[in-house]
């Protein structure tokens, strides 16, 4: 490592080495020059300070190379997301199309008692379907057992609605209904929130982490 020359440009070090094997590598230089230095009253030699200076610049160089491959990535992928979401609204629009223009022939069919309609290529049929579709005109005389209520409550809100209602079977099915018709889901933003303004809750806490961002 001592006897490394600038014959080695520092563009040709990042190009070979991770990023991992240059900082190992300026560190052994660093421990290098350190024997250096005791060796010659404090100088370094030459060698020495053309390695550090080539490793340094290559570390220098391959953060860029990094830099410009995050960025390249982070652009394909707004590229990726943006033609995802052209498409997504395209395959909708399509299919709607297709669905207006199934409707309009069928409409024209059936008030012209026609079952086909035949082309040179091509043969368009009208076919009933498999299941019959429920058409609601109005709602005023559907039985209450048709209906399903959804409500939004926290969970304490919904233990004391449990706890308030007398023995007996209804009581027991809403107890015994966690996780098959009643959902319990943390509000991880609330909890977050009650955290961060010092409440203590025993086996959660907030830990900052960190990200890399390009400067």
């Amino acid at each position: 490592m001592s006897a490394l020359a600038r014959s080695i440009s520092a563009s040709e070090v990042a190009k070979g080495l991770s990023i991992f094997e240059i900082d190992e590598s300026l560190a052994a230089l660093v421990e290098a020059a350190e024997a250096d230095a005791e060796a010659n009253n404090g100088e370094l030699s030459e060698p020495i300070k053309e390695a550090l200076v080539t490793y340094a610049e290559a570390f220098g160089y391959k953060v860029d190379r990094i830099a410009d491959f995050l960025k390249a990535q982070k652009a394909e992928a707004e590229i990726a997301q943006r033609e995802g979401e052209r498409f997504q609204a395209r395959h909708k629009a399509a299919e709607n199309r297709e669905k207006r223009l199934k409707q309009m022939l069928v409409w024209f069919m059936l008030t012209r008692n026609v079952q086909k309609l035949r082309g040179e290529l091509n043969t368009i049929c009208l076919q009933a379907n498999s299941a019959p579709s429920l058409v609601v005109n109005e709602t005023t005389h559907i039985p209450a057992n048709f209906y399903r209520a959804r409500i939004e409550i926290s969970w304490p809100e919904w233990i004391e609605v449990i706890e308030a209602l007398p023995q007996g079977p209804l009581r027991d099915r809403l107890m015994s209904g966690e996780g098959k018709f009643v959902q319990k889901e943390l509000q991880r933003g609330i909890l977050s929130d009650a955290l961060a303004r010092g409440e203590v809750v025993e086996g959660v806490s907030l830990v900052k982490g960190s990200h890399v961002r390009l400067r």
